[in-house]
């Protein structure tokens, strides 16, 4: 059994991260982590700010704010635990402090926990190296109260797709209501236009993804993980 520590878990992902682990018995919660002023009660399981808890866990899996993460990464370093962080919105210097506790801890990050997200990731790769002169634009669509544009996982495209076609994406980032998440790749040519799209129907894409990505990392060696990883891509 793989006992998780949840960090953020009275937000929308904590709460399903929650609710799904409780009912696969690969897992057991053995706290939820949150700020005083969000503190919840929820059945079972006990929620405070005490971060000593991570020391009875195996995996923390971590949705909150990127300087929420920052500070918890160095109490996950001390007890030498892994952690899965679906957060995002880091500054380059956030991400080099993550990158250096990679050197103690594992740590599976991904700017999107989704399954079929990252395969999607795989594709558009794919695509560039064979495409390596089309032009490319990124749209990505969200709930208004996402804070970080364009969207991590856009940016992630982004950065994927000019590391194998030297091509920079432009983005396009919309705020709707409560979708939950749609990207759409545009490789644009001369004479012809490629559109590659994933639509998220439910958050529990991220959950299912965040809780493989927990299932793989516990007992790992230390490292910097992606969801390629999980998913042997």
């Amino acid at each position: 059994m793989i006992k998780l520590l949840i960090a953020g878990v009275a937000g929308r992902m904590g709460q399903r991260i929650n609710a799904l682990a409780s009912q696969d018995p690969t897992f057991k919660v053995v706290y939820g982590l949150e700020t005083p002023a969000n503190i919840a009660t929820l059945p079972g399981l006990p929620v405070g700010s005490d971060k000593s808890y991570i020391a009875k866990a195996d995996v923390v899996i971590d949705f909150t704010i990127a300087e929420a993460t920052v500070v918890l990464l160095p109490e996950v370093v001390n007890y030498h635990k892994a952690i899965v962080i679906g957060t995002t919105g880091f500054s380059a210097e956030q991400e080099a402090m993550i990158a250096h506790a990679a050197k103690e801890i594992p740590i599976v990050i991904s700017f999107n926990m989704s399954l079929g997200v990252n395969v999607f990731f795989k594709i558009a790769q794919e695509v560039a190296k064979v495409l390596p002169g089309y032009a490319v634009h990124i749209q990505e669509t969200h709930h208004t109260q996402k804070k970080d544009a364009p969207s991590g996982t856009a940016l992630q495209a982004g950065r994927l797709i000019e590391k194998v076609s030297k091509q920079k994406a432009t983005y396009e980032s919309f705020r709707k209501g409560d979708v939950v998440g749609d990207h759409r790749i545009i490789f644009k040519g001369p004479f012809d236009t490629l559109e590659l799209m994933h639509h998220a129907e439910s958050r529990d894409i991220f959950v299912t993804g965040a809780l493989q990505a927990a299932r793989w990392v516990a007992g790992k060696e230390p490292g910097l993980y992606s969801m390629w990883d999980v998913l042997g891509l």
